[in-house]
C-alpha cells in the first residue's frame, strides 16, 4: 500500500476489501473522508529497532490500543509500517484484545503484539489459573501465541519472582509456545527497573518516559539496554494536556510530534506507543517516525513544559504520599482524572477510580488542611486537584 491514498484506504474498509469493516455502529472519525480529498502521501514508519535482544525489530513509533477506536486504525496503522502493538485483558472493558485480534488477523505473523495480565498480590494466584487467562487473551487474539506477555502495572518487581506460581506458569506458556517473552509495565521505574537487572523475567519492559519526568530515569534505562532487555516508552506525552494549553500552537509540527521525537531521541529507547484511537492520530504520530530533535521541537516542547509546570502531576512522582494522613492515593487518583480530561478515556478511568479501595480514595480532602500542596514539588494545588477529581470520576 506504499501509494494508496488514505481516501482509497478508508474506501476498502467501508466496503469491506480488506476483510474488517467497521464495528457495529462504527463510523469514521467526523470529517475523516472530506479530509481524505486532499490524497496526500500516506505517511510511513522510516525507522525500526531491535527490541532488546529478543531479535525482533520494531517501529521506532509503535501503537498503544488503550483507548476507544475503530479495529480499522489498527489496521491503518500496519499499513503505514507500524508493527509492534501493545494491549491489554483490562482495556476496553475486556474488549481492547479483541479488537486488536479483529484488526490484525490476517497479518498476525508480520506484527509484534503485547498483552498485559494484572494481578492483586494480596490474594492467592494459581498457576492454572494464569495459563487460562493468558489463553482467553489468545482467543481474543485470535492467535496461537503472544509475542510478549507482560504482568500489568508493576510496582515491585519481587512479587513476580517470588510467586512460584505465576513464574511457573510463565514457563509453562513459554514452552507451550503460547508466549515468546515476557516482561512488565511499571509507573516505578526507579524500583523496578533496577530489579530487572537481577533477573532474567524482564525480557522487555514498559515503562514511563517523557521530556518531563524522565531524565531521572536515564542511567537506569541505559543499564538495562545494555543487559539486553527491550524499552519502549509510554505516556510520553507528559499529562496529553495540549488541547488545553493556549499559545502551544507551531506552524511546523505538532507538539504530539516534538514529544515522539525526544523521546526517540535516547537511543536506549527501542519504541514508543502512544494511543492510536483515529486515522488522524496514526498519521500524525507516523509522520515523527525517524526524524531527529531539532530546534524547531525543542522549542515547542519548552513552551509545553512552561504551560504545564504547575498542572501537570508528575505520574512517577511520590513526594507528597508520606505527608497524608488518610492514605490517599494522590498519583493514581490524579492519573485516572487525566485520562478523563486529557487522554478522552472518560468510561475507562471512571471504571478505574471505582475499582480503587475506598481507602485510598480522597473522600476527606475537602476537610483537609492541605498537607499534599505543601509537600509537592512542583508547586500544585493537589488538594482541590484531588477533590475535583473524586467529582469527576464519580458523576
Amino acid at each position: 500500500m506504499s501509494r494508496i491514498k488514505r481516501r482509497n484506504f478508508i474506501t476498502a474498509l467501508a466496503s469491506g476489501v480488506l476483510g474488517l469493516g467497521l464495528p457495529r455502529g462504527g463510523r469514521a472519525e467526523q470529517g475523516e473522508i472530506l479530509t481524505a480529498q486532499s490524497e496526500s502521501p500516506v505517511p510511513k514508519i522510516k525507522k525500526y529497532n531491535s527490541l532488546g535482544k529478543t531479535g525482533l525489530k520494531v517501529s521506532d513509533v509503535s501503537c498503544g490500543a488503550i483507548s476507544l477506536f475503530e479495529g480499522n486504525v489498527l489496521r491503518y496503522a500496519y499499513e503505514c509500517g507500524v508493527n509492534y502493538f501493545d494491549t491489554a485483558e483490562s482495556y476496553l472493558r475486556m474488549k481492547g484484545e479483541a479488537y486488536v485480534g479483529q484488526a490484525l488477523k490476517e497479518v498476525r505473523s508480520k506484527v509484534i503484539i503485547t498483552t498485559k495480565h494484572g494481578f492483586d498480590f494480596r490474594q492467592k494466584i494459581e498457576k492454572a489459573a494464569v495459563i487460562k487467562r493468558m489463553e482467553e487473551s489468545l482467543k481474543r487474539l485470535q492467535s496461537d501465541y503472544v509475542d510478549i506477555a507482560m504482568v500489568h502495572g508493576l510496582s515491585d518487581l519481587s512479587l513476580v519472582l517470588n510467586s512460584q506460581e505465576i513464574m511457573s506458569a510463565y514457563d509453562q506458556l513459554k514452552k507451550d509456545g503460547k508466549v515468546r517473552f515476557t516482561g512488565f509495565s511499571t509507573h516505578n521505574a526507579e524500583v523496578t527497573l533496577k530489579q530487572a537487572l537481577d533477573s532474567d523475567f524482564g525480557q522487555v519492559v514498559l515503562f514511563m518516559y517523557n521530556h518531563m519526568e524522565g531524565k531521572k530515569i536515564e542511567p537506569l534505562v541505559k543499564a538495562i539496554r545494555e543487559k539486553g532487555i527491550g524499552t519502549v516508552a509510554m505516556k510520553i506525552f507528559a499529562g496529553g494536556m495540549q488541547g488545553n494549553l493556549k499559545g502551544l500552537v507551531s506552524p511546523e509540527m505538532s507538539y504530539p510530534q516534538a514529544a515522539i521525537r525526544w523521546v526517540m531521541s535516547n537511543p536506549d529507547i527501542d519504541t514508543c506507543i502512544p494511543t492510536m484511537s483515529s486515522y488522524s492520530h496514526v498519521e500524525e504520530y507516523v509522520a515523527a517516525s525517524g526524524r531527529p530533535l531539532d530546534r524547531a521541537a525543542l522549542g515547542i516542547i519548552a513552551r509545553y513544559q512552561q504551560l504545564a509546570h504547575h498542572l501537570y502531576c508528575r505520574v512517577s512522582c511520590s513526594e507528597c504520599l508520606s505527608a497524608c494522613p488518610h492514605d490517599v492515593a494522590v498519583n493514581d487518583v490524579l492519573r485516572y482524572a487525566m485520562y478523563f480530561e486529557n487522554y478522552g478515556m472518560e468510561r475507562e478511568a471512571m471504571s478505574c477510580y471505582a475499582a480503587m479501595e475506598a481507602r485510598r480514595k480522597p473522600l476527606s480532602c475537602a476537610s483537609c488542611a492541605g498537607y499534599c500542596e505543601s509537600a509537592c514539588p512542583y508547586g500544585l494545588s493537589v488538594k482541590a486537584r484531588l477533590v475535583h477529581a473524586h467529582d469527576l470520576l464519580t458523576a
